[in-house]
């Protein structure tokens, strides 16, 4: 049910989600959905917590399972390594959410800062790691590098959502990668 109310929220994005087609793709009835879970804006958010809750469990995961620290990070970033980081045709869940909704939805916003800064700290936790195993140089900053490389996520995302090719977002993917790896060498 909430999977068939997360792709709806997904394809059309909140405002264009009536209850209507949330009762045609959950089968709930009008008074049913209302009565698990309040009102169309408590059903998005808890589908978008949710979403945010494995989204990053699943990043987590995949970046710390690497046994190299930075290969584990810039695959993240990069959306690649045999697609264990997957990016859907309709990109991030959280981030079109946070582009539609975030200057007027107060819970979207907090929940984009949050997802932020839990992945700012994942992130720089890497990079320290990545450091101290002699992967990247030890004189750049954890924490200013992996804002970097969140913006380049995002910006990688952002290029995939436009329809540029994959031919074109491959050589985008190798040019950032190509300037991040020179900008933290030993």
């Amino acid at each position: 049910m909430l999977t068939a109310a997360r792709a709806r929220f997904w394809r059309d994005g909140y405002a264009a989600t009536s209850v209507q087609d949330l009762t045609d793709a959950t089968g709930l009835g009008t008074q049913s959905l209302y009565g698990a879970f309040g009102n169309k804006h408590d059903l998005f958010i808890r589908i978008l917590d949710d979403y945010c809750t494995n989204q990053y469990a699943g990043l987590e995961a995949a970046i710390t399972a690497d046994p190299s620290p930075w290969h584990g990070l810039t695959s993240a970033v990069t959306f690649e390594d045999d697609g264990r980081l997957d990016l859907p045709p309709q990109g991030c869940l959280l981030a079109n959410s946070a582009a539609a909704l975030s200057t007027q939805d107060e819970q979207v916003r907090t929940r984009s800062c949050q997802i932020y800064s839990e992945t700012l700290a994942l992130f720089a936790r890497q990079i320290a790691q990545a450091q101290q195993s002699g992967e990247i140089d030890t004189g750049i900053d954890p924490e200013q590098t992996a804002r970097a490389l969140i913006a380049v996520m995002q910006g990688i995302e952002f290029l995939h959502k436009s329809g540029i090719g994959e031919d074109e977002l491959h050589l985008a993917k190798a040019a950032a990668l190509q300037l991040i790896e020179r900008s933290v060498a030993r």
